[in-house]
């Protein structure tokens, strides 16, 4: 077919006009439940306080300690490992193709690049969380930590405006609230880390409180994404 040099180029197709994309981020989301949980359950038990505590404790375990192939108590942590660092790949790749939707409903007209770039690192990050573990480097464990938490805040903070301009309030609320929990697990880790401060014993929780408003927040985006894109 001849294309007239005067026609008009052709729109960019928007994010959210991708079902394929949505699907994708909420299969991979599913996986990463089913692993990550699989992985607790596996884990044969310790935490920093308690060496001896059997099995995974959700609020004193952190998701890292899944990672090593050494439990806290000194067993053997080898399925538990494969399957959350399987878990995390999971959750890197949903959080790699769920940032240009969020950016898509905070923006339609022209979604923030910077945002999405911002995010595609933190996920990226994420991954190398999973490939190096804390046994293996802590100094690359906690640099991986550190930038994919940074990489997300700063993506989500970049979007907020618009999501409120958007009167996206839902999505707002819980990115606000993603916002506040994190940073203070991102200052508690970099107070351990980086000046010798003591491990807090209620961090671990707040983690997956962080965890669990961060995927309410991809809930709340999909789920908007998912209606907008039926009236388009």
């Amino acid at each position: 077919m001849l294309v007239s040099p005067l026609a008009p180029p052709r729109a960019p197709v928007s994010p959210l006009a991708r079902p394929r994309a949505r699907f994708d981020t909420v299969r991979a989301l599913f996986a990463f439940g089913v692993l990550i949980t699989g992985a607790a359950l596996a884990y044969p038990g310790g935490t920093w306080s308690e060496r001896a505590r059997p099995g995974f404790s959700f609020w004193q375990n952190f998701w890292c300690d899944l990672l090593s192939t050494r439990a806290l108590d000194g067993r053997s942590n080898l399925l538990g490992a494969s399957l959350s660092r399987a878990a995390f790949a999971c959750f890197a790749l949903a959080l790699f193709q769920f940032w240009p939707l969020v950016a898509a409903r905070a923006n339609p007209e022209r979604p923030s690049r910077v945002a999405q770039r911002l995010g595609r690192v933190g996920a990226l990050s994420l991954l190398a969380v999973a490939v190096v573990p804390a046994a293996t480097s802590q100094l690359g464990h906690g640099i991986a930590v550190v930038g994919s938490t940074v990489a997300a805040l700063l993506a989500v903070s970049v979007l907020l405006p618009g999501l409120v301009r958007r009167r996206e309030h839902g999505a707002a609320l819980l990115g606000v609230a993603t916002l506040a929990v994190s940073v203070l697990c991102l200052a508690q880790y970099v107070y351990q880390g980086c000046f010798g401060g003591d491990v807090g014993a209620w961090l671990a929780g707040l983690q997956k409180i962080a965890t669990a408003l961060l995927l309410a927040f991809m809930v709340q985006v999909l789920m908007r994404a998912r209606v907008a894109a039926r009236t388009q």
